[in-house]
């Protein structure tokens, strides 16, 4: 018998998007793991070619997230700095903020905000 992980909604990354003050806002749920990770590293691609700049990644609703995921996360971070955009990450979701903080990225590689409005009320 063949599992097909892909299938099971629990190892599933979904992806909402909406426009807001020039700037992407990317609301994940679900699991970003080994299997679903390379699907972020996608969508932010295409977003990319798309012309978008200014992305707001929302974790609140990611419900798990591996190494793998969080290696994914960091390698896009990467590419978005190089390219010169700008990418901000919001989770008031503590088991992912105890992963940062685990991985020694909290707040130093990753700055994570608290919500979509306080991103929006950085000093330019």
């Amino acid at each position: 018998m063949r599992f097909d992980a892909k299938k099971d909604a629990e190892s599933s990354l979904r992806f909402a998007y909406k426009k807001e003050k020039n700037t992407l806002i990317v609301s994940l749920s679900g699991s970003m793991d080994s299997l679903t990770a390379p699907e972020f590293t996608l969508a932010i691609d295409e977003k990319l070619s798309d012309g978008e700049d200014s992305f707001i990644v929302n974790l609140n609703d990611l419900e798990h997230l591996s190494s793998a995921g969080l290696r994914n996360i960091l390698l896009v971070l990467k590419k978005i700095v190089s390219l010169g955009k700008k990418m901000f990450f919001v989770s008031s979701n503590e088991d992912v903020n105890r992963i940062f903080k685990t991985a020694g990225v909290y707040n130093s590689l990753l700055k994570v905000y608290e919500s979509e409005d306080v991103v929006f009320n950085l000093p330019q």
